[in-house]
Formats: C-alpha cells, structure tokens, sequence
C-alpha cells in the first residue's frame, strides 16, 4: 500500500511538473552582476514574456548562448510563473578611439568589440582608421597594445595613448615620451618602464630624457 501511495504521489507530480511546463505562460526576470540586464538583452528576451515554459527557456537560452555579450548565463523557474536569468556580462577595459571621427567603441580583455561609447573613464587608445564593428575582435596587435594601455592606466592613470607606425605611445609626466612595441611581453615592458621611469624620477634631473624607447632589448634613453 506504501509504495503504491509513492508511486502515486511521484506520477502526480510529475504530472503537475509536465503541465507546467507546457501549459504556464512566464514572465521573464533577467538580471546581471552589474544588476539589471543590458536593455539590447532584454528587448530580445522579453518577446518570451507570456510563452509557455518550454518555449521560453528554449528562446531565452538560445539568445543568451548566442549572444557576444554574455559570457555565461544560467536560468531558473521561480513559482508560480517566473523564469529567472542570471547573466555575466562581459565587462569593458579599454576604449579604442578612431583619430579621424572620434568614434569609440568598448572593448573587453580578450579583444572583442562590444558597444559604442560617447565617453568612458577607460583607457583609451587611439588608432588612424577603421575601428572594429560590435562582436568583432580587434585583432593580436591591438590586443597587445590593449595590455599595455591598461597597464600604464593602472601604474599612471595616463588615460590616452595613441597607436602610431606599429607602436604604442604614450605621453608620461615630466614630458616623457614611452614608445612600446606591439609584440613581445606586455608585462617585461611594463616592468620595463616602472624601473626606468622611478630612476629617471629619482635622479633628481628630470628633464635629462625626453623619451624611453622599448623597442629594443636594450631599451634606449634620448
């Protein structure tokens, strides 16, 4: 009698679970770790508002898996007709600023475009030409002048740097131009430039250089 009332009760809900998931109409909750979703994530998700479980989280998981923005996501049914998205959205470190138009667009760590931008207090680099559209990438030596812009944002707080003849620029204190190749180590030549630059600043004649060139093995004073 035990396992026929069990059995019963299991067949019930599990009834229950599989007219649920057909029959309940949803309201799509979406959040991030920064709060609310980006507006371009839910003005896609939110035409799922009202669909029955099944095709709601079908639809929602394919737009938030296909989604250059988000890196991660995971999604949960709240009773009685909440489906609740948690998002990880993929964060900006630089800005890259087209010199002709004034043009910026957002970028993440590992080089993708991910929005325009009118302003940021992010670092920013400069470059003469076309910058990338949304969801592209920037390509292996703008990565690498990414790293080192974020870098001397992080020890200076030098916010604009500029990518000219296949190099890095940057203009420090005390009128010292650093000039950075676009390959090699990022974190050696920022090593690089915080030892020579704290031994320039401690010789007590700043204005004896005018220009750090790490270029070459041996980086080169002038």
């Amino acid at each position: 009698m035990k396992k026929i009332f069990v059995v019963l009760f299991l067949a019930l809900f599990l009834g229950i679970l599989i007219v649920s998931f057909f029959l309940v109409k949803v309201k799509i909750v979406c959040k991030s770790q920064y709060g609310a979703c980006p507006q371009q994530i839910l003005d896609k998700i939110s035409l799922f508002n009202g669909k029955s479980l099944f095709i709601a989280k079908r639809g929602v998981s394919k737009i938030l898996g296909s989604d250059f923005l988000i890196s991660d996501f995971s999604l949960q049914f709240k009773i009685p007709n909440i489906l609740h998205a948690d998002v990880l959205v993929k964060k900006p470190v630089a800005v890259f600023k087209d010199s002709t138009s004034g043009s910026m667009i957002l970028t993440d760590k590992e080089g993708e475009a991910l929005s325009v931008a009118s302003d940021s207090g992010l670092p920013i680099v400069t470059i003469a030409g076309d910058l990338p559209k949304v969801g592209q990438n920037i390509g292996e030596s703008k990565l690498f002048a990414l790293n080192l812009a974020v870098g001397v944002f992080q020890m200076y707080q030098i916010q604009e740097t500029l990518i000219q003849n296949y190099s890095l620029l940057v203009e420090l204190p005390g009128q010292i131009r650093v000039i950075f190749p676009l390959d090699g180590d990022s974190r050696v030549l920022l090593g690089s430039l915080r030892l020579i630059y704290s031994k320039i600043q401690a010789d007590g004649n700043p204005n004896k250089y005018s220009q750090i060139d790490l270029r070459f093995v041996n980086p080169v004073l002038r």
